[in-house]
């Protein structure tokens, strides 16, 4: 056999091969539409019921809090860890100045 002959037996085992995938994505792709389209009218033939709900009284489920409960009393440490800030500042939240920010480890 010549180089040309090699040649033209490639070039046809390419095509047969390129054909080939196109005949099989071109199947997956008609049987992927065909099942979309069958499950669109199978969703469509579903009868659904409209239901309404009434929510204006949605909000009489919330439970009442008492304005009397104290909140509970926060004891800070007198100085923090060493190597850690705090995360709230004594002057703007007293009651969050204990809880420890960054931390150098």
């Amino acid at each position: 056999m010549n180089s040309t002959a090699i040649f033209a037996q490639r070039v046809r085992c390419r095509a047969a091969r390129n054909v080939a995938l196109v005949g099989v994505v071109s199947c997956l792709a008609v049987t992927g539409f065909a099942a979309a389209v069958h499950g669109a009218r199978a969703a469509s033939s579903i009868r659904s019921d409209i239901v309404w709900v009434a929510d204006t009284h949605k909000g009489d489920r919330l439970p009442l809090t008492s304005k009397n409960v104290s909140s509970p009393v926060v004891t800070t440490p007198l100085r923090p860890l060493i190597g850690c800030e705090p995360a709230f500042s004594r002057v703007a939240d007293p009651k969050r100045s204990h809880i420890l920010g960054r931390c150098i480890s």
